[in-house]
């Protein structure tokens, strides 16, 4: 019982982490908007929906267990290229999609949440559960699987 009062309770913050991090944005959005260079603007926009896909992959990483430190190659090359791409292609005039990119910055938000969720996502992937018996007893399985057969 004491292990779903705690998964309950990190699911309620890392919900609350997601709903103060929407609400404080806005207000950051609404004292953003009084830059006047609309580069300067769409970059603290940027920054901020970055920040929301790392904090989604933040929340949706808790648990228990021992955190999990890897490098995921595919991970990578299918998200965060593309958005470095994406978000490249969106400010710099020579490269190509330029003049569609700029005209839909919903995809540019987009990029910046796989961004801000690909990157840590790359070198972690959450937490694992081992139990100690699979560690430092492997043969507790071979016998499981001679049990299984008689």
């Amino acid at each position: 019982m004491k292990k779903r009062k705690r998964e309950a309770m990190n699911m309620f913050f890392s919900a609350f982490l997601v709903i103060a991090y929407v609400i404080c944005s806005y207000f950051i959005t609404n004292l953003a908007s009084s830059v006047t260079n609309q580069n300067a603007y769409s970059a603290i926009l940027f920054g901020i929906v970055t920040l929301f896909g790392t904090l989604l992959f933040y929340a949706t990483r808790v648990g228990d267990g021992k955190q999990v430190v890897r490098f995921s190659p595919s991970v990578l090359i299918l998200i965060v290229l593309p958005a470095v791409y994406v978000i490249s292609a969106y400010y710099a005039v020579g490269l190509p999609l330029h003049e569609m990119l700029r005209n839909s910055s919903v995809v540019m938000y987009l990029a910046a949440v796989s961004l801000g969720y690909g990157v840590p996502y790359t070198f972690t992937s959450g937490f694992e559960m081992v139990a100690a018996e699979d560690v430092y007893f492997p043969e507790h399985f071979e016998d499981g699987n001679k049990d299984s057969e008689k």
